[in-house]
C-alpha cells in the first residue's frame, strides 16, 4: 500500500488541505471551526496517513485529532510551498532564486526567499479581514462571495483623491491617475450618491494598493524584482489581482500569482523539507 500524506494549513477562517495518495495529489478547503468534519473527512478518505499541520489555528485541530500529527512552522511551510509550486508550474526560472512572497489572508505577511533560506520581513493588518469588515460596515453585507461580486461590479474611483486632483492646475510629477488618498474625496461624497458596489470597489482598491506598496518597498530594499502573491483572498477575485499586478508593474517589479497559491502553506507542511531561516 502506498504511503498517504496530508498537509493542513489551519487559517483563521479556512483550513487548506493538500493530500497525496501515491502519485495523486488533491486540494480541498474546509471551515476551520468545523473540526469534526475535517476529522471525519480524513478518516473516511485515508488509512493511517502522515499528517503535517501548520497555521495560526493548528493548535485547535491538534487538540481534537485522534492521530499523531506533526506541527510545522507556518512561515517555513509557506515559503517551502511557494518554491514547490513555482517548480511545478515551471515558473522558477522566471522568478529566480531571490524573491518576495506576499501572503494575503486575514491580514498580510511578507517574506523574503533566497535559495533555501527565508526571512519574514513584516506584514500588515490589511487583508481579507479588512475587506470583510469594512464591506460590512459600509454595505451591511457579510457574505464573502457576494462582496467579491459587488466589488467587481462597482466603481469607487470618485471616492478617492487622485494625484491629478492634487495637481489640478499643473502637470503632476507622477502619473495623475494614481491614488493620492483612499476615501479622501469628501467633497464629492457630499454631492454624490454611491452604491454598495462602489463602496466595495473602493475598499478593494485601497487594500490592493496598500499591499502592493509594502511589497514593492520590501523588494526594493532587498534588491529583487520578483513578488509572488498568494493567499485565499485572491481566490475568485480577479479585480484585486488586476489592481495589484498593474500597480506592481507600474512600480517596476514583476507580479506572479500562483495556481493553487492559497495552498502554499499546506503544500509546505506536507513536504516539510525544512527551509533555513535567513539572516539578513
Amino acid at each position: 500500500m502506498s504511503k498517504q500524506y496530508v498537509g493542513i494549513d489551519a487559517g483563521g477562517t479556512l483550513s487548506k488541505i493538500v493530500y497525496a495518495k501515491g502519485e495523486n495529489w488533491g486540494y480541498k478547503k474546509m471551515p476551520t471551526n468545523r473540526v469534526l468534519e475535517i476529522q471525519d473527512w480524513i478518516v473516511n478518505w485515508f488509512t493511517e496517513p502522515h499528517i503535517h499541520i501548520t497555521g495560526g489555528k493548528a493548535g485547535v485541530l491538534l487538540q481534537e485529532f485522534p492521530y499523531s500529527v506533526k506541527k510545522v512552522n507556518e512561515f517555513e511551510a509557506t515559503c517551502e510551498g511557494v518554491r514547490w509550486l513555482l517548480e511545478q508550474h515551471q515558473l522558477s526560472s522566471q522568478v529566480g532564486e531571490q524573491f518576495m512572497v506576499t501572503n494575503v489572508g486575514t491580514g498580510t505577511s511578507i517574506h523574503y526567499v533566497e535559495k533555501d533560506s527565508y526571512e519574514r520581513i513584516g506584514g500588515s493588518g490589511m487583508g481579507g479581514g479588512t475587506l470583510l469588515g469594512l464591506s460590512y460596515l459600509l454595505t451591511g453585507e457579510d457574505d464573502y462571495e457576494t462582496i467579491l461580486e459587488m466589488g467587481q461590479r462597482g466603481n469607487g474611483d470618485s471616492l478617492n483623491v487622485t494625484v491629478a486632483d492634487i495637481y489640478s492646475h499643473e502637470t503632476p510629477p507622477i502619473a495623475g491617475d494614481l491614488t493620492a488618498s483612499n476615501f479622501g474625496n469628501v467633497a464629492n461624497m457630499k454631492d454624490t450618491s454611491f452604491s454598495r458596489e462602489d463602496y466595495t470597489a473602493a475598499i478593494v482598491r485601497m487594500i490592493g494598493e496598500t499591499i502592493t506598496t509594502m511589497s514593492v518597498q520590501a523588494a526594493e530594499r532587498l534588491h529583487t524584482d520578483a513578488i509572488v502573491y498568494i493567499g485565499s483572498t485572491f481566490a475568485g477575485h480577479d479585480t484585486l489581482k488586476e489592481i495589484i499586478k498593474g500597480y506592481t508593474e507600474l512600480r517596476g517589479k514583476n507580479a506572479y500569482f500562483l495556481p493553487h497559491g492559497e495552498y502554499s502553506g499546506a503544500v509546505g507542511a506536507l513536504l516539510n523539507n525544512g527551509l533555513k531561516k535567513a539572516v539578513l
